[in-house]
């Protein structure tokens, strides 16, 4: 979490935490510690991670408020690879020798999808956003008793902005 924040070299490779923070409470290791303590939790066999932008979308800031520990499989449905799709938005793709658009999205065991070829980006992100919505949805319902209610709530409540 430290590292993510305040190393230049994190912050380079992964642009996601650029102007990302820690909350002056967790500075303090026990304080952090306390909060882990209370809030780990483990889902057989899945590597768990915190995340700090799922209960509250767009957060830059690790605080008690905001983290909470999710299951990887969880946490890489809201990987949004900025850099990798340049200025279309979320799940939709240029296709210039067919001169359209293509909505691709993963489905809820991380395969890709191919939503279809749509006139308008508009078209193709509405596509993708019921998709992955839906998508969020599943993985929630399956995920419901073993994990926190508020990450199952925030999943429920999940929209994708076409600005996302």
């Amino acid at each position: 979490m430290l590292e993510r924040c305040y190393s230049n070299y994190s912050s380079k490779r992964y642009p996601t935490y650029e102007k990302c923070s820690v909350t002056d409470e967790w500075l303090n290791y026990q304080n952090f510690a306390a909060w882990y303590d209370e809030n780990y939790y483990e889902v057989d066999g899945e590597k768990m991670e915190l995340d700090k932008d799922i209960l509250i979308k767009g957060n830059k800031v690790y605080s008690p408020d905001a983290c909470v520990f999710v299951p990887k499989r969880i946490n890489l449905l809201f990987v949004k690879k900025n850099a990798s799709r340049g200025d279309l938005p979320i799940g939709v793709v240029w296709y210039k020798r067919d001169k359209n658009y293509q909505a691709d999205g993963k489905d809820e065991y991380g395969n890709t999808v191919h939503l279809g070829r749509y006139d308008t980006v508009e078209k193709a992100f509405e596509a993708y956003k019921i998709f992955k919505e839906n998508t969020i949805k599943k993985v929630a319902d399956i995920y419901k008793n073993k994990i926190p209610n508020n990450l199952y709530e925030a999943m429920i409540a999940y929209k994708v902005d076409i600005k996302d």
